[in-house]
Formats: C-alpha cells, structure tokens, sequence
C-alpha cells in the first residue's frame, strides 16, 4: 500500500448542517433507503451533476449547494423529502420527532454535505494517483459507476471509497483487487492510499 499526502492530496472540509436527535439517523438511513427517495430519477445522477459543477470556479460546499439548486436542485430535494416522509408516516416511530423538517434536514444532508464531501475526496484521490503514475485520468459515466468503477487511470478502473469504510466492513468496499486498483482517503489528515499499487504496474 502506498500512502500520498498532503502535497498532493487536498483537504476537504465538512460542513454541520444541524443537530439531529439522538439515534434517529439509523432510522432515516433506513427510512430513506426503502423509500428510494435518494433514486437517480429523483435527485439525479449526483457524479454528473458534480462533474458539470467541477466545470465552474468554486468548489466548497456551499458554491456545491448553490449550483445544485440553480440546477433544478430545489425541486428534487422536495420531492425526496416528500418521498421519505411518507415512508416515515408509515413507520412505527415518534412521528412528533420523524418530522417532515427532520426528513428535509436528512436529505440535504445527504444530497448536499455527504455528496460534497465524497465526491471531493474521490476527485482528489484520483488527481493525487495519476500524478502518482504519471498516467491520464478520467472520471466514470453515471453507467459505469453503476458498476463499482469511480474514475479510470491510464487504462485501469479505480474503485474509491473513504478509508474508514474499510474499517467499518461496508459491502461496498470490497473491491477486487485484481480487477480495480482501490484508492481511498482520509480527509481529516490530508492523505489518500493506494491499496494495490502493483495492479497498475503489472497491466501497464
């Protein structure tokens, strides 16, 4: 494993939308994920949308929040927020907790601070193991991310996840490293890792 630091990888910050209620976010995972309220047809692809808002100048969370409701972002967070409150109203929860404001605070923290600060990682990690190989990159189509490929290096698929997913054994996580080199980041200590770097030098 190769670990690249802060002159390469840049911080991305993160941002504290509001205080939500004690245990209540295992619930709204929950709750959002039967209700598919964070579906692409709902909030739309979110890696093509932030590959059109990489085109423009700003890049912190809030320049993020800013061009995804210039870009119809308003109306799809209403709709999500509609999807997952309905979803709530039917579970046997503390409905004077599991709001409809509760479920909005959820969504955008979802579709605007979790987004920002994954794809920003992502974006960074990429950047940081091209240079690293000194090879071309690109960012996958919303059709290949489908299938577990974020961005491309040289010729080779690139999975990227957190680091603290690895920890935390999320399904996701476990690429195959044979198939896709597998990069992750740490954004509080300015850092990515690239996991099998002999990948790319055994194909190359």
């Amino acid at each position: 494993m190769i670990k690249i630091s802060a002159k390469s990888f840049q911080a991305v910050t993160q941002r504290n939308r509001g205080e939500f209620p004690l245990y209540s976010k295992p619930i709204l995972n929950i709750a959002t994920q039967n209700s598919k309220a964070t579906q692409v047809k709902i909030v739309g692809s979110m890696k093509d949308q932030w590959m059109q808002f990489m085109t423009t100048r700003g890049r912190s969370v809030s320049d993020w929040e800013t061009w995804y409701m210039a870009n119809g972002g308003q109306t799809k967070i209403d709709r999500a927020t509609d999807k997952l409150y309905e979803m709530l109203s039917k579970m046997p929860v503390d409905h004077s907790v599991f709001t409809r404001d509760l479920a909005n605070l959820y969504i955008l923290d979802l579709v605007i601070n979790k987004t920002h600060y994954g794809m920003s990682g992502e974006y960074h990690a990429v950047l940081a193991a091209a240079a690293y190989f000194d090879l071309p990159h690109r960012f996958s189509t919303a059709e290949e991310e489908s299938q577990g490929i974020d961005a491309w290096i040289g010729n080779h698929p690139v999975q990227v996840k957190p680091h603290d997913s690895v920890k935390m054994h999320h399904v996701y996580n476990h690429a195959d490293v044979g198939k896709t080199l597998v990069i992750t980041y740490e954004a509080k200590k300015d850092c990515c890792y690239i996991h099998n770097p002999e990948f790319v030098r055994a194909t190359t």
